[in-house]
């Protein structure tokens, strides 16, 4: 046997995996929560130019390395995709060459998001939903997306000069 292999081998063993019943080519663990690709989730691509949350439907099942949230959310997905949040996330992180910024779990979840009633919720769900009619029918949805950042902005109680700044900086999409 050659050195690789005994390093895949999961017996345990001293320089091996950990003892599992599996093969060598198994995965290590079983997951506890491979029920929920099963469920709509929110998810996003590891590495992006900007923000860019969307929409899993239920049943769709993702690839490594694209997080995801579970249970999906339209409020959540409407913050996590407005200016300011793009701008708090970006700078817990680094940007790469080319621009291009790792929008890792451990960032995105630092993000602290208002509890809102379900009520208060429904205005960013329905412009969210609007946003997917008019994005599947290759129409502008961007005055929307102004709504939903300006309506964030009052969340976190920013004033206007504080507004500015985020709007000028690099503008994202939410879907």
């Amino acid at each position: 046997m050659s050195f690789g292999y005994d390093r895949l081998k999961q017996t345990g063993d001293f320089g091996a995996r950990k003892k599992t019943n599996n093969k060598w080519f198994e995965t290590q663990d079983s997951i506890g929560y491979w029920d929920d690709f099963f469920n709509e989730k929110i998810t996003w691509g590891n590495l992006n130019l900007e923000a860019s949350y969307c929409l899993a439907e239920a049943g769709m099942f993702i690839n490594a390395p694209c997080p995801m949230i579970v249970p999906a959310n339209k409020y959540i997905l409407a913050v996590l995709n407005s200016k300011i949040a793009d701008y708090y996330i970006r700078g817990l992180g680094v940007t790469r060459n080319g621009g291009y910024f790792e929008y890792k779990p451990m960032f995105v979840e630092k993000l602290p998001i208002p509890i809102l009633s379900a009520e208060e919720q429904y205005v960013f769900a329905n412009l969210v939903n609007e946003i997917m009619v008019l994005k599947n029918s290759n129409l502008s949805y961007f005055e929307l997306e102004k709504q939903i950042d300006q309506k964030v902005y009052e969340l976190y109680g920013l004033n206007e000069h504080e507004v500015q700044f985020i709007d000028n900086q690099k503008s994202n999409q939410y879907l």
